[in-house]
């Protein structure tokens, strides 16, 4: 499960980053650039919200998270 959770949280930022890169290229002003307010405020907040919210209803999965990241190092 925690494999398709991340799968679906970098599917969702680099969609939200394509589509922020997109439409920065059509876009009718002179930058043509990525506008990296409108991927932080579409793609890396809501992304932020969902897992504070789960981990508030879910605080057990809090702690294996952080027994998992403790592994790691």
């Amino acid at each position: 499960m925690k494999k398709y959770i991340l799968s679906f949280s970098l599917i969702w930022l680099l969609a939200v980053g394509y589509l922020t890169w997109y439409n920065g290229l059509k876009s009718p002003g002179r930058y043509k650039g990525f506008n990296w307010e409108e991927w932080l405020w579409f793609g890396l907040i809501p992304l932020i919200s969902i897992y504070l919210f789960y981990f508030i209803w879910n605080p057990d999965s809090f702690k294996r998270l952080i027994k998992d990241i403790k592994e790691l190092f």
